[in-house]
């Protein structure tokens, strides 16, 4: 049902799947029938379908009627037409005259049949004194001849001791026995062959159309299940395809949806796997339940209700030991397979992670000569996980023979026990051979389901994987109701002003979820258009985390964070981050051209405003140095460019969408000092409206700055500008000293110490 679930938006898919499998199914239950037909009646009875003959000639209805009570007689005259020219008689009636005659009349040609080659006295009369009586008349043996001579003798009279011929159909029934249908039909056939014979009907001829008639029905019924089959398989494999670009859909949407905080409880291979194998397998297993799970119990049951069509054939108990077998063997597979296939998706992840480690850090492992550990340890999970892929693909692979061959056992028991009967007459060869079809349909459906049940839990686990991070919500949402302009910035009639991008700070402090401490304390500032925030402090003292509050990536334990006045955490998320331009510390670009990249906010942007952000970036140089200029193409990740190149086409992307507030989170690292120095007077110049806020390692970055932050393990320890820092900050100083020279600086031997 987890799987099922993932159909409850296509069940028009689902419905249609279902009747197509329903269709199929009848076709393919009644194959065996229509085989049948064609074994027992087309080849063994020459096509001649029932004991009712259409032609008989009046002679031969005659001997027949001798055998019928006078009722029966009557019944069987008002449905044929008087004798033609030729003295043939023409049966006129119709479906039902038919079975309403059918019973009595054969029995009454079989006798026919058989007297017309005598049948002994003692065998059809069971009273001696009778018996004698008649062999003194006819002799030892009874033919039709001697019934007509009795008939005549006795037409008319009165005695009760008179000779009744329909009374030998009793006789006859005692000596047959239970299996006396099959041999009545049998016989009775033969006699309407003859009669056929002496009426001048081609019995070849009645063959071959019956044969052409009942191979027309057999391709008929294959053609509708092929074509059904064709539907079924075309419906499944769309409707599995849409579910899985559906959920592949909803994967990348909730993933992008996702603060830092929610990134970290899956790892980036967990998620690629997730998002990839994990689906992949859902939209297989999709396939084969719209297909093979849906089909095979319409096949089952369908089967099972033709094999009870059959009545008492002996023959059910082999049915019931075949099953009983695979249910057993079925019972140890999945006890042994299951909990590797639960275990399987775990090893995938684990062995995603490894290679990516690997492939993205192959630079440091080669620098430290640590190719032979890494190998080692991607080679260990890659073994664990193909140790279990070997043992659940043997255990599939034992399983099929098993059941082959059991299927096969069963085939030869009902051949052997079912031939018995026939020989017997309790069956035909045609009912053998479609006893013998539906058995093995009702075993494959069980054989298909069980190879399907196999890969259920493989998938299940996967689905719960998927829906782990569909149901994950974020924890930066929009709010319920969000403010559309700066508060205190309104025309006269009511609509709001632009946003000028006056960024505060009051109070602000975070803990990170289940930390013991916090990492911010009690941080405050402003910074207004045309004003640069410096930000500066040791490794982890929680430079990133105070910038990546700004845009709403995590959210302020206490304190507000505030754009013109309004609280940040009432603002839509969209209109939020419109506003701000940020340069993450790693800078990632994106496969295509150097024009799509810095154009990524916002793809229609003039080519102007592009090359004004690359030459603010300091880009513009060595991009027009290269052949194609702003089309030349960018690898996946920017691995084609160097990193001050991949850091100054990251800061023109910024630049480009002319943001109110420009967030710098350690982005300079890669530039030398001259770029670094260009780019900086490059941003006091064109940026005269813009709050800018630069996280840096190296004072030369900030000490222009209008205000500079000093942080130290979460906490303030200095606020205000270059020249104040040197004096009133003992942080900001060593950090200063360790970087610069006083002459640099600016300090007398005196300040310096």
């Amino acid at each position: 049902m987890k799987i099922f679930r993932f159909l409850r938006h296509h069940k028009a898919n689902l419905a249609l799947a279902l009747a197509l499998l329903m269709v199929q199914a009848y076709c393919e239950l009644t194959l065996p029938s229509v085989m049948s037909e064609i074994v027992d009646t087309g080849i063994s009875r020459g096509g001649i379908e029932d004991v009712v003959p259409d032609r008989i000639t009046a002679a031969d209805l005659g001997d027949v009627e001798l055998l019928l009570t006078s009722k029966e007689a009557d019944r069987v005259e008002e449905l044929y037409s008087g004798p033609d020219a030729d003295g043939v008689r023409i049966f006129e009636g119709d479906r039902r005259d038919r079975d309403e005659i059918n019973g009595f009349l054969g029995e009454a040609e079989m006798i026919a049949f058989m007297l017309e080659r005598g049948v002994p006295v003692d065998s059809v009369v069971e009273d001696g004194r009778e018996a004698e009586a008649l062999k003194a008349v006819v002799g030892d043996t009874l033919t039709i001849d001697a019934i007509k001579a009795l008939a005549g003798a006795h037409a008319g009279s009165s005695d009760s001791a008179a000779f009744d011929p329909s009374a030998i159909r009793d006789g006859l029934h005692r000596a047959l026995g239970s299996d006396g249908g099959a041999v009545v039909t049998s016989q009775a056939i033969e006699f309407v062959k003859f009669a056929y014979e002496r009426a001048g009907v081609d019995l070849a001829g009645v063959q071959t159309d019956f044969l052409v008639r009942e191979g027309a029905r057999m391709l008929t019924y294959a053609l509708i299940a092929a074509l059904c089959a064709i539907a079924a398989a075309y419906n499944a494999s769309r409707t599995a395809a849409l579910i899985a670009r559906d959920l592949r859909h909803d994967v990348y949407e909730r993933v992008l949806s996702f603060s830092p905080a929610e990134m970290g409880r899956f790892s980036e291979a967990s998620l690629i796997t997730r998002a990839t194998n994990d689906i992949q397998q859902v939209q297989m297993v999709l396939v084969m339940c719209m297909r093979m799970v849906l089909f095979a119990p319409c096949m089952g049951v369908g089967a099972v209700v033709k094999v009870i069509g059959f009545g008492s054939t002996g023959l059910q108990w082999i049915i019931l030991a075949g099953l009983a077998v695979i249910m057993v063997v079925i019972g140890v597979l999945m006890g042994l397979t299951m909990p590797r296939f639960r275990r399987m998706q775990d090893l995938v992840d684990r062995n995603n992670l490894i290679a990516r480690e690997i492939i993205t850090g192959v630079m440091p492992i080669r620098a430290f000569g640590r190719g032979d550990s890494e190998r080692e340890r991607y080679d260990e999970a890659n073994r664990e996980l193909t140790a279990t892929y070997i043992f659940t693909n043997r255990a599939m692979s034992f399983m099929m023979p098993v059941l082959m061959m059991l299927m096969n056992i069963i085939s030869i028991a009902i051949v052997w026990f079912g031939g018995h009967a026939v020989d017997a007459g309790g069956m035909q060869v045609g009912d053998l051979m479609a006893y013998m079809n539906y058995t093995m349909q009702v075993i494959m459906s069980f054989m298909i389901i069980t190879m399907v049940a196999v890969m259920l839990p493989r998938a299940d686990i996967a689905s719960e994987r998927i829906m782990e991070v569909i149901s994950t919500e974020s924890s930066i949402v929009d709010p319920a109701h969000t403010l559309e302009g700066p508060q205190g910035h309104m025309t006269a009639d009511g609509s709001s002003l632009d946003w000028s991008g006056v960024l505060s700070f009051d109070d602000v402090s975070f803990t990170y979820p289940n930390a013991e401490a916090p990492t911010l304390e009690h941080v405050s500032f402003t910074v207004r258009p045309g004003q640069t925030l410096g930000i500066i402090g040791s490794t982890g003292s929680g430079k990133t985390t105070l910038v990546q509050m700004i845009p709403r990536l995590y959210d302020a334990s206490a304190g507000t964070i505030t754009v013109d006045g309004v609280d940040v955490r009432r603002m839509s998320l969209h209109e939020l981050r419109s506003l701000i331009g940020y340069v993450p510390q790693k800078g990632m670009l994106f496969s295509g051209d150097i024009e799509g990249n810095i154009a990524y906010g916002d793809p229609d942007m003039p080519h102007a405003d592009v090359e004004r952000a690359a030459r603010i970036a300091q880009a513009s140089e060595f991009i027009d140095a290269k052949p194609d200029g702003y089309g030349s193409a960018i690898a996946q990740g920017g691995s084609n460019v160097s990193g001050g190149q991949r850091q100054r086409l990251s800061i023109a992307r910024a630049l480009a969408i002319d943001p109110k507030i420009l967030v710098f989170d350690d982005s300079f690292s890669a530039l030398d000092y001259k770029t670094d120095a260009a780019l900086r007077a490059g941003l006091s110049h064109e940026l005269r409206r813009t709050s800018v806020v630069i996280v840096a390692q190296r004072i030369a970055t900030i000490m222009h700055a209008d205000q500079i932050l000093v942080l130290d393990d979460g906490s303030v320890v200095g606020q205000g500008t270059h020249e104040e820092l040197l004096r009133s900050c003992e942080a900001y100083r060593e950090i200063a000293m360790s970087q610069l020279s006083s002459e640099e600086l600016g300090l007398d031997e005196g300040e310096a110490r």
